[in-house]
């Protein structure tokens, strides 16, 4: 679908634009020319952008869980920041993927 009329820009070369770094309508503009004429284009453009409603691009964080930690272990001592290399409990890495 055209997104801007004016320069042909479609909904693609937005997305592709967007995956490839773009975080600002100034960075589409210079990199598609969208919005750069009547301006029409410029809240749908900025759509696209992370944390818009059409965007793709998810902000993804990593979160140390510990994994089979018995209760009584957790009650009865705080864990340490990093637990030993011989210690039962060692931070397991969960994705945790929310939009932006």
């Amino acid at each position: 679908m055209y997104v801007c009329i004016c320069n042909a820009v479609t909904e693609r070369q937005i997305r592709a634009c967007v995956d490839s770094g773009a975080a600002t309508l100034g960075d589409l503009q210079f990199e598609l020319g969208v919005a750069s004429c009547c301006g029409c284009c410029a809240a749908t453009a900025t759509e696209y952008l992370p944390g818009g409603r059409a965007s793709s691009v998810c902000d993804v964080r990593s979160l140390a869980v510990p994994v089979n930690t018995p209760s009584a272990l957790v009650d009865a001592e705080p864990l340490a920041a990093e637990p030993a290399a011989n210690s039962p409990l060692r931070p397991f890495p969960v994705p945790l993927v929310a939009a932006a």
